[in-house]
């Protein structure tokens, strides 16, 4: 695959050198160019024969490397010294194709949701350490908690994104771990250990909750929608006010329901997902 930045090895001569456009970001255009270094195939590639394919030098491409494997866009087979392309290339263009589609098959089971509920119902999409709601639906009595779509929501201490973390390979999880703890500071291991109890109960249950751990006055219970290969992508949530969603009817009742809907919406939109 042809390279979108190119080196001293594959410089083409122009008899003058171009004016440099200050707006154009050379670390950037170097992490691509790796990207863009392996073929459809997704054969493992060393460092070496990246830095032949897009003309960098090997130390450079040893950065970069490091960089994209530590942000989930690669993935290091430590066996072979050598790297593959990860699940976070393999969520971009879906991200980028899929978000209308996916709000469209999700919107009337969530207000179906919603509407029984009397809650709010939310559907989001992973970005770092944060989940953004790309779709909200939503009656009178949850407009109290005033969240809307691109409201952007933590990882470890909401429905959602509890969710999320659960359904993660434990190595995709594992890797956002640092990140998450210089973001908490002094209270991570006090967020780590409710975090981790969710996670584990959301394997057994398939939905994750939280209850005024992240809004006091708000309670939420969260699940995901997965690619054919059970890779989370979307994350949906059922949440509102403590005096409505109460615990113990998202234990029994709305937790369950959230699932279903997240199962439904995954199975409309298989074919959407297994594509991308």
């Amino acid at each position: 695959m042809a390279s979108p930045v190119q080196g001293k090895k594959g410089k083409a001569s122009s008899g003058r050198e171009e004016k440099k456009d200050y707006r154009f970001m050379t670390a950037l255009a170097r992490g691509l160019s790796v990207l863009h270094a392996f073929g459809p195939d997704n054969r493992p590639l060393g460092n070496a024969e990246i830095a032949e394919r897009v003309g960098l030098a090997k130390p450079t491409v040893s950065r970069v490397t490091f960089t994209l494997t530590k942000l989930g866009y690669l993935k290091h087979l430590e066996d072979l010294r050598k790297y593959q392309l990860g699940p976070g290339v393999l969520t971009l263009g879906y991200d980028v194709m899929a978000q209308m589609e996916i709000r469209d098959i999700a919107r009337p089971y969530m207000q179906e949701l919603a509407d029984y509920a009397d809650a709010s119902i939310y559907l989001g999409i992973p970005s770092g350490l944060e989940i953004i709601y790309i779709e909200a639906c939503r009656t009178p009595a949850s407009m109290a908690i005033r969240l809307g779509v691109g409201s952007r929501i933590p990882l470890p201490n909401t429905g959602m994104g509890r969710a999320y973390l659960a359904a993660l390979p434990d190595d995709a999880r594992e890797r956002l771990m640092p990140d998450l703890a210089e973001q908490y500071g002094k209270d991570w291991p006090k967020v780590r250990r409710a975090m981790n109890k969710a996670i584990k109960l959301a394997r057994e249950r398939g939905f994750a909750m939280t209850v005024g751990e992240w809004i006091p006055e708000a309670n939420s219970a969260g699940s995901v929608i997965r690619r054919s290969d059970g890779y989370p992508v979307y994350a949906l949530n059922v949440g509102g006010l403590r005096s409505i969603i109460t615990e113990e009817r998202l234990e029994k009742d709305l937790g369950p329901r959230v699932l279903g809907v997240a199962r439904r919406i995954e199975h409309v939109a298989r074919g959407l997902l297994s594509s991308a």
